[in-house]
């Protein structure tokens, strides 16, 4: 599979105490601190007495307490070079893969840090033969089909044991109280399969208190089934994701 990386556009805004002579962008309360501590062998930021640290939220804020909290926002989405081969399809039998490679072997990592949410869209047409006819979009969320007289193709974000023991959850590092990533609605049932153009696969949950600020590992599996009016031919996707954060 091929992805590609669209960020959308997005404003951060910082509340800074600021007068006509002077402003300070972060503020550290405690006993004292050093910005710069170093020698020849080494290089240090040190604080002493914090009187505050870690994260809070509500509805209307988040903040993040400590001596170094960096203010600058950001989104990574690292994607793994795979490449899924269905094989020949049939129409008394489901075709079905992962697209697992890499150290994390899974399809993609979204990285991000002081969003409050992101979403992931595919924007790709099902397999496409080189004659331009397109394999059928599983329309609704389900199990894949036994009749030889359907044609579909779907996928999901999830672990599955049907057809076949393929894919994974998404994994949130380090841990769920620092990632928030989730299969969206439609692509997070076990052995349930959907595609739609344009439909959101994955997302943050923007949780208060538990904001989108690690990193998340998303395992794309795939389904596909021909009929018996499915044209012949070497049908291909080249998958194109599309990530949009808000702030």
């Amino acid at each position: 599979m091929t992805f590609v990386l669209v960020l959308g556009s997005g404003s951060v805004y910082a509340q800074s105490s600021s007068s006509t002579n002077y402003r300070v962008d972060e503020t550290f309360f405690g006993s004292g601190g050093e910005l710069d501590a170093q020698s020849s062998s080494y290089r240090a930021q040190q604080s002493a007495g914090a009187l505050g640290v870690g994260f809070a939220s509500s509805t209307s804020y988040d903040v993040n307490g400590g001596f170094l909290t960096q203010n600058n926002a950001y989104l990574e989405m690292s994607v793994q070079n795979t490449t899924v081969d269905l094989g020949t399809l049939s129409r008394y039998s489901t075709a079905s893969g992962s697209a697992q490679a890499g150290v994390c072997n899974c399809s993609f990592t979204v990285r991000t840090y002081v969003s409050s949410q992101y979403v992931i869209y595919s924007i790709t047409n099902p397999p496409t033969s080189e004659n331009g006819d397109v394999l059928t979009a599983k329309a609704s969320q389900g199990a894949p089909s036994a009749d030889p007289d359907v044609e579909e193709f779907g996928m999901n974000i999830v672990a599955n044991t049907s057809p076949a023991s393929i894919g994974a959850d998404p994994v949130n590092y380090p841990d769920n109280t620092f990632a928030d990533g989730e299969a969206a609605t439609g692509y997070d049932t076990t052995n349930q399969y959907k595609y739609g153009v344009g439909d959101i696969i994955a997302r943050s949950q923007a949780t208060p208190g538990n904001s989108a600020t690690g990193r998340t590992d998303y395992t794309v599996s795939f389904i596909a089934k021909t009929n018996a009016s499915t044209p012949a031919g070497t049908y291909t996707m080249r998958q194109q994701l599309v990530v949009v954060p808000t702030y």
